[in-house]
């Protein structure tokens, strides 16, 4: 699976569609390469249409959008965009993205959630499901202990902060973070405003305030076309004019499935004939078995069917390693930044980029690992204005962000 991107899409390239959901994740998505959006035959190569079978799951109902407060309950929340509040959101089950059946997973909306979150003692595979709310926050569900996350925090910059409800809350100001812990959700939030873009998630996941699929009819409607498949991008639709669109992710034991459902404002839903032009066009596509166009006013479907040879096209699945789950610590001086690694999983060096390279003192030597403890040390005086940013290479052809920090004069937060 290569892992590069179609600036065709919808208009929209990786880039630029994951730069609206602010904070974190428009850093994450200036340093993430891991994407397999361009999966159409290039147009030279005649596309093979024809019905796919999408695999069925056992429950496909779109629980995580109980996350999304309504826009009515938002505080202010530095949106990237003051017309979509919400930006993109992504969905994903860790542990459930095909890596078993087709040698690697589909990670684009895992490695989104990861650059958003800490690691508070738990793999990120031990997550049942996780849904970035654009720039509002992420949350990861599952069964947690609290005394493992006290624990995990205690070796880092978090502090006890007040508590709010049923959960318990940690803050950190070296990175502008929050963790909010109940004992079957982790909310992540990040920027000045975290403790309010935490307190509203956790209410709309508790029920105690409007939720967005109860308001938005349009949202209600994509959702439930949607579903919970295992991995879910908003926001990369390949047809022009929708209301709402995005690219989701399923498998069976033998192929990858890329779909793509849009919905219309009544009266501009495209014919079968236009959605095949649109797509026609888009070029450095995989190949692949099958492609099926369903239009079902105000539906438009695009469906790609990859055998495990297509969707895995030349990658070696032994040379690939999910993103290392970690806390990195800042220490801000007048000379120097330190980066700390405080909690979580090795980080190997020679799969590590950490830029810009010029301004760093201490390079850590190749084939080492940087584990808990370690530092690197970064000159200010050799900083340009761009941030400190740890990019990790998952495989040859993938280099997703760990970590981005902007120093505190070039910070606009």
């Amino acid at each position: 699976m290569r892992q590069t991107v179609d600036d065709g899409a919808g208009g929209r390239s990786r880039r630029q569609v994951l730069r609206r959901t602010g904070g974190v994740l428009a850093a994450g998505a200036a340093a993430a390469s891991a994407g397999c959006t361009n999966l159409l035959p290039p147009a030279s190569r005649a596309i093979r249409y024809g019905d796919v079978d999408l695999p069925g799951r056992d429950d496909d109902t779109p629980d995580y959008r109980r996350w999304f407060p309504a826009e009515a309950e938002l505080p202010s929340l530095e949106a990237a965009d003051e017309d979509d509040p919400y930006g993109n959101w992504t969905y994903a089950t860790p542990g459930e993205l095909g890596a078993a059946e087709l040698g690697r997973p589909f990670d684009i909306g895992r490695n989104v959630a990861h650059a958003s979150m800490d690691y508070v003692g738990y793999p990120f595979e031990a997550y049942d499901d996780v849904v970035s709310v654009g720039p509002i926050g992420t949350v990861a569900e599952g069964a947690v202990d609290r005394g493992t996350v006290e624990r995990a925090l205690a070796e880092t910059n978090y502090e006890r902060a007040d508590g709010y409800r049923e959960y318990d809350v940690y803050d950190r100001t070296d990175v502008d973070r929050l963790v909010a812990v109940s004992d079957d959700a982790l909310v992540h939030a990040s920027g000045e405003h975290r403790r309010a873009k935490a307190q509203r998630l956790a209410d709309a996941g508790a029920g105690r305030v409007d939720r967005r699929h109860e308001v938005d009819e349009t949202f209600a409607a994509y959702t439930d076309r949607v579903g919970a498949p295992p991995s879910v991008l908003d926001g990369f639709g390949l047809v022009d004019g929708d209301l709402a669109s995005g690219l989701w992710f399923t498998f069976d034991g033998t192929s990858a499935y890329f779909v793509y459902d849009h919905v219309f404002a009544d009266g501009e839903t495209p014919s079968r004939g236009e959605v095949k032009r649109q797509i026609s066009g888009i070029a450095r596509g995989e190949r692949a078995s099958r492609v099926d166009v369903t239009v079902d006013d105000p539906f438009v479907r695009v469906a790609l069917q990859l055998d495990e040879s297509a969707y895995m096209d030349g990658d070696d699945a032994d040379d690939y390693r999910s993103l290392p789950f970690v806390t990195w610590g800042v220490d801000e001086g007048s000379d120097t930044i330190t980066v700390s690694h405080d909690a979580g999983e090795p980080v190997p060096v020679d799969r590590a980029e950490f830029r810009p390279t010029e301004a760093l003192r201490n390079p850590p030597a190749s084939g080492s690992t940087l584990e808990p403890g370690d530092e690197l040390a970064f000159a200010t005086a050799d900083l340009s204005d761009d941030a400190l940013e740890f990019t990790y290479s998952q495989d040859e052809h993938s280099r997703s962000l760990l970590f981005s920090y902007e120093p505190a004069n070039d910070s606009d937060t």
